[in-house]
This record gives structure tokens, C-alpha cells and sequence, in this order.
């Protein structure tokens, strides 16, 4: 823990709660940024990398630390919601929300036990390897940057979502390597006024830039704008992370990014348990902004209890973390 970079943890941790707030009944209060909730982890995860090993066992290492969380937390919602169906054993596997986009009618779902947040972490899996490709192959990074942005145009036209996000996993591939570059050139430390011009560009593009949903295969107007968008807003988070450590504020978000794992695969049982006492509290009331606050709270302290009580567990912790 000692090495970790603790303004990265206070980036996870805002993007983590941008996550559940997507999720909650107050979805809508930071829709500016919330679509750039899991670009900020990708992004990160390029921030953080260091090469260790060859490709194969890089890639062993990756994919054993991200499964074995997704199977062991697959399991906890599977009981914990009790929706036994070959359905959400075929939707484990698929690792997609659905099979097709979103705005196909009539659709399959998948994942529903509120598990569908995980596919974030096989996603994680092709992306890595796609961005192990790009670290290890050097020489040929330009043709595979090629290449994978051709993939992701060409995937568009597919007419279901792939199974483990292969469709959208180059352009997270791309993501993970800016983010890389970044650390690698120092680039974080720029001041404020280019950092303000980058926000106008933001708010700019965020504006023609559309609906945005890369779990279902939504890039909006362009997959040019919403690659742009997914590296401004994960650089300007961590650059002003930076700027929170130390604090209260600071403190409150690392400690959150520290147990981002553990939440935000339960977080929907929270929530979900959240909806059922807001309506037992108040059965009159509708479902708004109060019972989506009180949502994004349990889901968050809910997750993070939980997260210590695993973490206490010595086998469990040394599984999964």
C-alpha cells in the first residue's frame, strides 16, 4: 500500500461514485461527467502500469487478478438475489448487459442479479491484452493503432453486443495506453489555464457529443468525440486529484478508490436494498433525487463495510485482492 499514488486512489474514487450515481435514482445530477465514470479507470490503469515479465506471464497475471474477482462476486449476487435461471448463467459467461444495443426492441438481458456493473472487468481483460500487444510490440504500435481504431468503426455495424466487450475493448486498449503515456511524460503537471482549456473543450464536445454508454456500445455522435472525451476527462480528474490529498475531501475519495473493486461489483444490492426501505419509509413518495442520495450513500458505505469484512478474511483477501 505503501507505493501506491494516492491521487490516483482519489480519481478512482470519483469516478466510483459517478458509477453508482449512473446507477441510482439521481442519475442525472452530474450527467456532464457521468458517462466518463469508466474511462477514468481504464485511464488509470495505464497511469499505474509497470512492465513486469514477459508478454505470456503479464497476461496470466492480469487475467487471474480480474477473473477470479469476477467469478467470486458473480456467485455473491447470484444468492444474494436468488435468480437462479440459465439465462443469468449464459449472461455470466457472455459478460454483456444484453445481447444487442440497447435501442434494438424486443432485446435479451442479461445480468439480472445485479451483477451487471462486472462487465467492466472482463472488459478490463481484452483490453489489456489488446494493451499488451501495443507495450510488448512496440515497433509495430502504429499498425496495431491502426488496426484497433478500424476495429472499433468496423464493430459499430455489428448488430449484437460481443461477448466480454470485444467490440469496444480496442478503443479501451487505446485508453489504458495514453493513460501510460501520461505517467511516462510527466504530462499531469500542466497549469491551470491549460487545464481550463481543456474543460472548454470538454464542455464543448460533451454537448455535441450525444448519448454515451460504452458498456452497451454507445459512443454518441462519434467515436472520435467520445475517445477525445474519455481521455480529457480522466486526465483532468487526476490532475486535480492531486490537489486533494491531504485533505478531508482527498481522504474521503481514496479510501473509496482503495475498496473501487469491492463496491462497485455490490453496489446494486445496496441500492436495490436502499429503493425497498426509501419505499418502506415513504410508499407514497416517488423515487427522485432524496431516495437517489440515499442510494449512492448505502451503496457506497454498504460496499465499503463489506470490502473491510473481505479483506479481513485472509484467504478470501488473499484471492481476491
Amino acid at each position: 500500500m505503501g507505493n501506491r499514488l494516492e491521487y490516483v486512489d482519489i480519481a478512482k474514487g470519483m469516478g466510483l461514485v459517478l458509477v453508482v450515481c449512473s446507477h441510482s435514482d439521481a442519475l442525472d445530477l452530474m450527467w456532464l461527467m457521468m458517462d466518463m465514470c469508466i474511462p477514468i479507470f481504464f485511464f488509470c490503469s495505464g497511469y499505474t502500469f509497470k512492465m513486469k515479465g514477459t508478454l505470456e506471464s503479464s497476461m496470466i497475471k492480469k487475467a487471474r487478478k480480474l477473473l477470479v474477482p469476477y467469478v467470486f462476486f458473480n456467485l455473491m449476487m447470484f444468492f444474494a438475489f436468488c435468480h437462479f435461471s440459465l439465462r443469468e448463467l449464459v449472461g455470466i459467461i457472455y459478460s454483456r448487459y444484453s445481447l444487442y444495443p440497447l435501442d434494438v426492441t424486443p432485446n435479451i438481458k442479461f445480468f439480472t442479479s445485479g451483477n451487471y456493473p462486472m462487465w467492466y472487468l472482463t472488459s478490463m481483460v481484452v483490453s489489456y491484452f489488446l494493451f499488451y500487444l501495443l507495450v510488448y510490440y512496440e515497433k509495430y504500435k502504429h499498425l496495431l493503432m491502426l488496426f484497433y481504431a478500424i476495429c472499433v468503426v468496423g464493430f459499430i455495424k455489428c448488430p449484437i453486443l460481443l461477448p466480454w466487450s470485444i467490440d469496444t475493448a480496442p478503443l479501451t486498449a487505446l485508453l489504458i495506453y495514453v493513460g501510460m503515456k501520461v505517467r511516462q511524460h510527466n504530462l499531469i503537471t500542466i497549469n491551470i489555464y491549460q487545464v481550463m482549456f481543456l474543460l472548454m473543450i470538454y464542455l464543448g464536445l460533451r454537448f455535441v457529443g450525444g448519448d454515451l454508454n460504452i458498456s452497451v456500445r454507445e459512443y454518441g455522435s462519434s467515436v472520435a468525440i467520445y475517445f477525445l472525451l474519455a481521455v480529457i476527462a480522466p486526465f483532468v480528474v487526476l490532475w486535480g486529484s492531486r490537489f486533494l490529498e491531504k485533505t478531508i475531501v482527498g481522504n474521503i475519495f481514496m479510501v473509496l478508490g482503495k475498496h473501487s473493486l469491492t463496491i462497485f461489483c455490490v453496489e446494486i444490492a445496496f441500492i436495490v436494498f436502499a429503493k425497498h426501505i426509501y419505499n418502506w419509509l415513504y410508499p407514497e413518495a416517488e423515487l427522485g433525487y432524496v431516495a437517489g442520495f440515499f442510494e449512492i450513500l448505502l451503496a457506497l458505505f454498504g460496499g465499503w463495510v463489506v470490502s473491510l469484512l473481505l479483506h479481513k478474511i485472509k484467504f478470501v483477501s488473499r484471492l481476491l485482492f
